[in-house]
């Protein structure tokens, strides 16, 4: 995950840049090195696979 002006991120599928407060996170649940943010139109569509965990609040990865 590629943190854009400290505050922003690219969405893993649609390529939207969007705010780190309103990206979603999908990982693997066995694989903490894995991580791909997700806008909120994105994840409608893909949901939570098996073997994955939704993290919603990332906010805490903004760099001032």
């Amino acid at each position: 995950m590629n943190i854009i002006d400290g505050e922003k991120v690219e969405c893993g599928r649609c390529d939207e840049v969007i705010s780190l407060e309103d990206a979603n996170v999908l990982g693997k649940t066995n694989n903490r090195s894995y991580a791909k943010p997700l806008c909120d139109g994105c994840l409608k569509k893909v949901g939570v696979p098996k073997g994955y965990e939704l993290e919603r609040d990332v906010s805490y990865l903004i760099e001032n």
